[in-house]
């Protein structure tokens, strides 16, 4: 395995971050929570706020 890709939906938003819970997989979570400013979600989206985000987890060798 060289890759992980993990799926989050939002959870709730406080005044200045939104935060996202990763979705159920096979076993149990590997992330779990993630908080996210919502400054750069507005920088990646050019302003919306996304419901779900992925993540990719590699490892540098």
């Amino acid at each position: 395995m060289d890759k992980l890709e993990l799926v989050f939906k939002v959870e709730r938003d406080t005044k200045n971050t939104r935060r996202y819970q990763e979705e159920a997989s096979d076993g149990p979570p590997i992330i779990g929570t993630l908080y996210v400013q919502q400054w750069a979600l507005r920088k990646l989206t050019g302003g919306d706020l996304p419901e779900r985000l992925r993540v990719t987890v590699t490892v540098d060798k």
